[in-house]
């Protein structure tokens, strides 16, 4: 009797500790902008307020710049450093998106509290690639 309760306690416990990650789990979105010649992607990875994932940036007669993405969402403002690689070189800056409906929009400024946001270049939700 006391080996039979034990195991059922010990598959309790189990069966709870394998679906308390289910809330944890990352939400992955993508987006595309394309336009004439210059196309710009963004994959997203969520977990919680922390983001990661890759941008791509191929603009016509400009070299790509490919790489990751690390940072948080504040509200409707996705912060991240934005490590890519152009000429050979790895480079470092921040780059901010505010998240709307179903797309984003990439912010310039020097500051977060003073961006102008750029809607001309409207990165949609698009299928992970």
């Amino acid at each position: 009797m006391r080996l039979t309760l034990f195991l059922l306690y010990i598959g309790v416990c189990l069966f709870i500790s394998c679906n308390s990650g289910e809330n944890k789990a990352s939400a992955e979105t993508c987006y595309r902008y394309e336009g004439t010649n210059d196309t710009i992607s963004l994959k997203v990875v969520r977990n919680a307020d922390a983001v990661t994932g890759t941008l791509d940036y191929n603009f016509k007669e400009k070299d790509d710049n490919r790489g990751t993405i690390k940072g948080n969402l504040k509200g409707d403002l996705l912060i991240a450093d934005y490590t890519f690689t152009s000429e050979g070189v790895q480079s470092t800056r921040q780059v901010v998106f505010k998240l709307k409906d179903n797309f984003v929009v990439e912010g310039y400024g020097d500051n977060t509290d003073s961006l102008a946001f750029n809607d001309s270049m409207k990165l949609v939700e698009a299928t992970c690639r």
